[in-house]
């Protein structure tokens, strides 16, 4: 029988978990909008620059199944959270010696601290919303509600960025030849950061006293040895291989196509205003995602997600051979179309899991590396053709993403009809 007690623990743990999207939302954006700077102040050239934009996924890739290791260990989610946060703490400290000597190995070490906290946070918190719900549909709406406050994160990151940095010295790489310019652009880094620090210190503090009620549902059984098993297991459910590998295409094409959003733009002439259209982008997806939650309570996930890859599909070809204003559109329709995606696509791959649903959500987690091995091929792309014709990449990826949805709700409707 459930308590009052109950459901009050559950959902200020649902409560904490949301705020806890914001915050990596807050720390990718927040981070890579700085890079522009921290580029030109401690004169990075572009593979310092590329191993920095790969710490995130790199961290994502390794720090995921740890996490649940450790998590299996302590038979404790509150613990997990607090590791995930006092790392993210940690991270975010390590940019006053890294401000202060303009040294790119300290900050490089901040940004994967960072990243490594933020990865042990999203293996717990997307799993536990999810398996906690009382039916799986319930879960994947739960997880598309927590998520919609992910890209508010994002937003707060880069409008921080952009008011305490000079302007000039984003675009203008000679800032590095002044040294009052440099002082106050790593002064302004070091009051964000130490400002964020503190934030995730009263944090952790909060979270010591919130009750986070353990699943046991997905941690009968477990321990460190067995956790081999576990991914046997998981690896002989075909639901399961399918979503994790929708995962990763879907994060390539996520990153392929804001990453390359304001070249794109600059392309088209000189008429647009790339960084303004690339938060409009950003808002787009925002509030799409709350729209796309909504929808939820009237129409099932699995057409939702297919709707939304046909239609990024769509999108990515107008971008291809398209020109001038409707490029412009279709970037901002693609990312309103990837609203639902990642936590749609990361429920559907859990449904059949069962007991293995954590050490799934680990995987699925380190499945984000996509984001940077894609990429890699978009920029090459982009490089030897133009950044428009490097949409080739996330089109591909969205086909995949059409045929993976298609699939999925025929295999829905038999089930109904069964």
């Amino acid at each position: 029988m459930t308590t009052s007690n109950d459901n009050n623990s559950k959902t200020s743990a649902l409560v904490m978990l949301t705020l806890l999207m914001f915050l990596w939302g807050l720390a990718n954006n927040m981070t890579g909008t700085m890079l522009q700077n921290f580029r030109h102040i401690i004169n990075m050239d572009d593979i310092q620059e590329g191993i920095i934009k790969s710490a995130f996924h790199a961290a994502y890739l390794f720090a995921a199944l740890p996490a649940v290791i450790y998590l299996y260990k302590k038979r404790s989610y509150r613990t997990c959270i607090l590791l995930g946060l006092m790392l993210y703490a940690i991270g975010s400290m390590f940019f006053f010696p890294a401000a202060s000597l303009e040294s790119y190995a300290i900050y490089l070490i901040a940004i994967y601290v960072m990243a490594t906290g933020c990865a042990v946070l999203e293996t717990v918190a997307n799993t536990y919303i999810v398996a906690s719900a009382p039916t799986h549909d319930k879960g994947v709406y739960r997880l598309n509600l927590a998520q919609s406050f992910n890209p508010l994160g994002s937003i707060l990151g880069i409008i921080l960025c952009q008011y305490i940095m000079t302007d000039d010295a984003i675009y203008d790489a000679a800032v590095a030849e002044n040294p009052e310019i440099i002082r106050e652009e790593l002064d302004s880094i070091t009051i964000l950061y130490a400002g964020l620090g503190e934030f995730l210190l009263v944090l952790l503090v909060t979270v010591m006293f919130v009750s986070i009620p353990t699943i046991e549902n997905v941690m009968i059984g477990h321990t460190v040895k067995d956790l081999g098993g576990s991914i046997r297991r998981l690896f002989h459910i075909h639901s399961f291989r399918r979503g994790a590998l929708a995962v990763f295409i879907y994060v390539g094409a996520q990153i392929g196509v804001w990453r390359h959003t304001i070249p794109t733009i600059s392309e088209q002439g000189g008429t647009f205003d790339s960084a303004y259209l690339y938060m409009c982008s950003m808002i787009g997806f925002a509030v799409s995602r709350f729209l796309f939650t909504w929808l939820m309570k009237h129409c099932r996930y699995q057409k939702i997600q297919l709707w939304a890859s046909i239609f990024a599909l769509v999108f990515a070809l107008l971008v291809i051979f398209g020109e001038g204003t409707s490029v412009v559109v279709a970037i901002i329709g693609i990312s309103c179309c990837m609203a639902p995606m990642f936590p749609t696509i990361f429920g559907m791959a859990l449904e059949e899991t069962g007991q293995d649903t954590q050490t799934g959500g680990a995987i699925l987690v380190m499945m984000v590396v996509g984001g940077a091995l894609l990429f890699i091929v978009q920029s090459i792309l982009a490089t030897k053709l133009s950044a428009q014709m490097s949409y080739i990449v996330p089109a591909i990826c969205f086909l995949g993403l059409v045929a993976y949805s298609s699939f999925a709700l025929l295999l829905s409707d038999k089930k109904g009809t069964a």
